[in-house]
């Protein structure tokens, strides 16, 4: 029987070990989430800057048609796939900072060339070239989040990050507007003005990561106390990631026989479709309703301000509730009120609300932190992210290609489309939580009838996936 100052002491050693996990996860936070940040915040504004280029010039300077300039916005996504093919190897196989810092600065170096171009094929040339070097940027933070945080805190750091993005939207909205003030200096169009700043501060970054993004549990940049040390091993236990340079295609397999698998797939490229209402053909859409070119590319600040507060608010329901995938269909509803007001309404100036709620970014944010939460096993987990990565590109591929040229502003039939899209993801959202809940259910029941094995001690270095991990409990 332990006395009562035996239990005072170890409540006090329990309460400093809570302090001290937490001033870690501050350490991590400050190591990491600033690059983090910028990555994420510079990919966005590389995605607004065709869309702001349109109005600044690039059409009429290189002589574009509509239909060329939403196959320019389509082809970014085939490199951004193309890129994932090689991940699945690379990132097993290098250091992931100095994976993502050199492709951050061939990024860079790709976007600061498109200043150069005359003619369609030299823009879809380089804009393959953009998405192929940008497209490991998602999968790389992902699982370096899942390294380092643990699963209670990866929703809000990614949540963070994806409202990052939009401080990047917004950032670039004025930005684009001051930069149409520079048409003509030095003999140079404001669109190529765009892409000659946005590419060199890309490099930039790209060489920063290279040389001081930490990507190891123990990484000097952390300069970890012992007793920070232990705590990290603990943090290792808790996320289920370890980073393993081997590829398991047992891993794989096992991924693609799973019915989720195929749900998230599914469910992402039908979810990215609608993006194009909110990036590309946004500035378009905008001046459709009567704007000036330059209002155009100011209006489309709101878009980011309302999404970051509909992921706050994401973010603050999860933690409320602790509900992954209701939060998920909630957030889709309103993107899916969005697009029926779009078209629903007159055109004019009030059909910005639907342009600023059809961003499907806070939902996204949802999905990527349930992924990231529920599949364990190194090389699984990097599968689950590389697919999930191609099919919104795919998505992202498709959606312009559905706004047709003949139905601006309106677009119509693609409107359609983004909405009976969203009605089969929330359905494929309700699917993937019952498979989930229902193998929540299985285990606790092997639990209760005594029928778990022990948890092995070297749990952590074991690799194991969230099928093989039977103590494993998924997040719904």
């Amino acid at each position: 029987m332990k006395t009562a100052t035996e239990k005072m002491n170890e409540e006090g050693c329990h309460e400093n070990e809570k302090k001290a996990d937490r001033r870690l996860a501050r350490k991590i936070a400050w190591a990491t989430m600033p690059y983090f940040c910028a990555v994420y915040c510079i990919q966005f504004i590389d995605k607004f800057i065709l869309n702001y280029s349109a109005v600044l010039g690039l059409l009429e300077d290189i002589h574009l048609t509509g239909t060329q300039f939403s196959w320019a916005g389509s082809i970014f996504f085939v490199g951004f796939v193309g890129i994932q093919i090689f991940n699945q190897y690379f990132l097993q196989r290098v250091p992931i900072a100095k994976y993502l810092g050199a492709l951050t600065i061939f990024w860079g170096i790709s976007v600061g060339c498109t200043a150069l171009v005359s003619n369609f094929p030299q823009l879809a040339g380089l804009r393959f070239l953009v998405g192929f070097f940008e497209g490991s940027t998602y999968t790389c933070i992902c699982l370096l989040i899942g390294m380092f945080f643990r699963r209670k805190e990866q929703v809000l750091w990614l949540g963070v990050l994806m409202m990052v993005n939009f401080v990047g939207m917004a950032v670039s909205g004025l930005f684009g507007y001051a930069i149409g003030y520079m048409d003509g200096l030095q003999g140079l169009s404001a669109w190529q003005w765009l892409m000659i700043i946005w590419g060199s501060v890309t490099t930039l970054l790209g060489i920063t990561l290279f040389l001081f993004l930490p990507d190891t549990t123990k990484s000097r940049f952390f300069r970890l106390t012992p007793q920070e040390d232990r705590l990290m091993d603990e943090r290792i236990r808790d996320n289920a990631t370890v980073r393993s340079d081997k590829i398991s295609f047992a891993h794989i397999r096992e991924a693609i026989k799973e019915p989720q698998y195929y749900c998230y797939i599914i469910a992402n490229t039908l979810m990215s479709l609608k993006i194009a209402c909110s990036t590309t053909f946004s500035s378009q859409m905008i001046r459709g309703m009567g704007f000036s070119n330059l209002n155009s590319v100011l209006l489309n600040i709101p878009i980011a301000v309302v999404t970051m507060l509909l992921i706050a608010l994401g973010l603050y329901l999860n933690r409320r509730f602790q509900q992954l995938f209701y939060v998920i269909i909630l957030l889709t509803f309103i993107t899916l009120t969005g697009l029926i007001l779009l078209c629903a309404l007159p055109n004019g100036p009030i059909q910005l609300l639907g342009i600023y709620l059809c961003n499907p970014a806070p939902a996204s944010t949802i999905v990527q932190a349930s992924v990231v939460n529920n599949v364990v096993g190194y090389t699984k987990k990097t599968f689950y992210l590389g697919s999930l990565m191609a099919c919104y590109s795919l998505g992202n591929f498709i959606g312009p290609l559905m706004m047709l040229e003949r139905e601006a502003p309106r677009y119509y039939s693609g409107l359609t489309g983004f909405i009976i899209a969203d009605v089969v993801c929330c359905c494929l959202y309700v699917t993937i939580r019952w498979i989930y809940r229902r193998e929540n259910l299985r285990r606790q029941k092997m639990d209760r009838d005594g029928m778990l094995p022990p948890i092995p001690e070297n749990r952590e270095e074991l690799d194991l996936t969230d099928r093989e991990d039977l103590h494993f409990y998924y997040r719904l």
